[in-house]
């Protein structure tokens, strides 16, 4: 559908607008969306916030699909292997903002993210990253249309020891052990990367394979003590998914789509490096690293019913059911006197959730839709829930059209959460968001406003500084506003701009929520001077943004980021290329730090995480 035309406020962005804009990875692409900001783990994790909430250790708070299969582990709700696929491997991303959980259930709190894989062509590409990754890969596709069969392969390798960026002190300087650091120093930012997207389509049958494996370094260190800068791969993500379903179609009005997922999600580390030799923080005459595995599985069945009883009524109603176990929870400790536990996670914790979803889309006119979804969650171990959505879709007339809607998600501990849990009864977070969405569209240009106010109620924290370990924080409340504007100045020049302003707060304090920006901006310059040739000028402007809960630590400058890309496409078959330059004018980018404690001491970062100087790339690609 148009995504004008559905409830909620959607984004549709194309795999090849990417490429000519710039874009690198699906985590890139995200920070174009209104409202949303790119965020890093200490180790190196990436994390995206929506309009301000998504920041701390193992923060996730937006639903990640991959071809509709839901990433997301549920040991930290976190999908970081999806967020590193090159867009050289992507169709198009699909973005809901705000609540989702009426229709995608948990983790679908602040957002959903459906990354679309490329299927229908035949290509081959290299890439090179100055200072990062270099690799490639390719897209087949199969189709047999005397047996209506389909299959698609798409694979991408990369591969790169990174360049890392400089850090002149660590935590170790603030706690006056500088003999002790590896500062000055470059982060470890190398990376290895391998993608492979299976796809089959038999008539009304369908089955797909996906593996993702996500290797990197241990960028800023655990305990914000600089790692040693020798590429060691210290972090492993691990993703296999299977999927197979069928649609059956009973008549016109009336049919289901049935389908069962497996998931086995693992995450390791490697030696990663924790305290420095003769710290008084740990007192030990050896370098102190950390080895652990870990791995779950899940299993869901799913059915969704589509009924059309009367030509203006859609009926959608859904069951799910799921379960998942760890299989493995282990670590080693390397010069440690004494010895840790084998285990860092109870083995026998495990999931079971039943959902219930139904829907009815409603054309009272050709002008008016409505919407009411209502979904229920059992859980086995953190109770129930219910997710209503009520929506409107107006199209007053040809060129406006007025969105409304109410809905409220929620997001359940994850495992790692109950495990590290600071209370006996760590409750899920709630979030309830009313908005108010108007675009206006005329033959050359397209503009939309939203305006949304959200209540968040038990928002799930890491505390590392007073009660050492997650906690139901005080509530909070968001209110903002959203633009976005399209011109087409003639046939050969675009304009894409959006602008967003969220006011993140806790009212009982008034404290700003960390890591996110109030201001958000981007603006993107397309040329076509050819039907061959685009040049795109891309800034993206973050403002301020706050550290973790820590008065005595200064916030994180705002900047603005300058990308230029130049690309060739031929039209239907041949060359592709693009080349382009990341950071410009070698603006000084940095990302909130998220304080770390131990033993009482606050370990804060000095200038928060920066992020690289300018760099190049280049991606070459052949359509057969």
């Amino acid at each position: 559908m148009n995504a004008n035309f559905i409830p909620g406020m959607a984004t549709v962005l194309n795999g090849d607008d990417l490429l000519a804009r710039g874009v690198r990875t699906v985590w890139e692409s995200l920070s174009l969306v209104p409202g949303m900001t790119q965020g890093l783990e200490m180790t190196g994790e990436r994390q995206i916030l929506s309009r301000g909430v998504g920041f701390g250790y193992a923060s996730g708070n937006i639903k990640i699909l991959l071809d509709g299969v839901s990433m997301n582990s549920t040991l930290l709700a976190t999908a970081n292997a999806v967020l590193d696929i090159p867009i050289e491997q992507v169709e198009r991303i699909e973005v809901i903002r705000g609540p989702g959980s009426s229709v995608h259930g948990e983790y679908a709190y602040a957002g959903v993210v459906n990354v679309i894989t490329r299927k229908q062509e035949r290509t081959l590409h290299l890439q090179t990253n100055e200072g990062a990754n270099s690799g490639g890969g390719g897209v087949w596709n199969w189709h047999d249309a005397a047996h209506d069969l389909t299959f698609s392969m798409n694979l991408a390798g990369l591969e790169g020891d990174g360049a890392g960026v400089k850090v002149a002190e660590d935590a170790l300087f603030a706690i006056g052990e500088s003999a002790l650091s590896n500062a000055p120093g470059r982060t470890n930012e190398a990376q290895r990367y391998k993608g492979l997207f299976a796809d089959l389509q038999w008539r009304d049958t369908f089955a797909s394979v996906k593996l993702l494996s996500d290797d990197y370094g241990d960028y800023f260190g655990i305990n914000h003590f600089l790692p040693p800068d020798n590429h060691n791969l210290a972090s492993s993500n691990r993703d296999l998914t299977v999927e197979i379903g069928q649609t059956l179609r009973f008549s016109a009005s009336l049919d289901a789509r049935l389908r069962l997922e497996a998931l086995q999600h693992e995450r390791d580390r490697n030696h990663l490096y924790v305290f420095p030799a003769g710290s008084d923080l740990f007192p030990s005459d050896q370098l102190i690293t950390m080895d652990q595995n870990y791995r779950e599985t899940r299993y869901l069945g799913a059915a969704d019913i589509h009924w059309r009883p009367l030509p203006r009524h859609d009926l959608l109603f859904g069951l799910e059911a799921s379960q998942v176990t760890v299989d493995q929870a282990s670590w080693n400790w390397f010069g440690l006197d004494d010895p840790m536990p084998p285990t860092w996670l109870d083995l026998d914790r495990e999931r079971q959730i039943l959902s219930a979803t139904v829907q009815d889309q409603f054309r009272v006119s050709e002008r008016l839709m409505l919407t009411g979804t209502l979904r229920y969650d059992d859980y086995s171990d953190v109770g129930t829930f219910l997710s209503p959505r009520l929506a409107a879709v107006w199209r007053i007339d040809r060129e406006n059209i007025l969105k409304l809607q109410y809905a409220r998600a929620f997001r359940p501990p994850t495992f790692y959460e109950l495990e590290y849990a600071a209370q006996p009864v760590l409750d899920a977070s709630e979030i309830t968001t009313y908005e108010l969405g108007y675009i206006l569209t005329k033959p050359t240009w397209e503009g939309r406003i939203i305006l949304f106010y959200s209540d968040l109620t038990n928002p799930i924290t890491f505390d590392d500084i007073v009660q050492d370990g997650y906690i139901n924080n005080a509530d909070a409340r968001l209110r903002g506003v959203e633009l976005e504007y399209v011109q087409r100045l003639g046939a050969n020049l675009k304009i894409d701009a959006n602008l967003s302003y969220v006011d993140a707060t806790r009212p009982a304090t008034d404290d700003a929520l960390p890591g996110g920006a109030s201001l958000l901006g981007n603006l993107a310059l397309l040329w076509k001077p050819s039907e061959r040739w685009t040049a795109a000028l891309q800034l993206r402007y973050v403002g301020e943004r706050q550290h973790q809960d820590l008065v005595t630590h200064a916030p994180v400058d705002p900047y603005t980021q300058v990308d230029l890309t130049l690309s060739y496409r031929t039209p239907i078959k041949g060359c592709v290329a693009a080349l382009g330059v990341k950071n410009l004018t070698d603006a000084h980018i940095a990302y909130p730090d998220q304080i770390v404690g131990f033993n009482g001491v606050d370990l804060p970062y000095p200038d928060g995480y920066p992020r690289p100087d300018r760099r190049w790339w280049l991606s070459l690609g052949y359509a057969f």
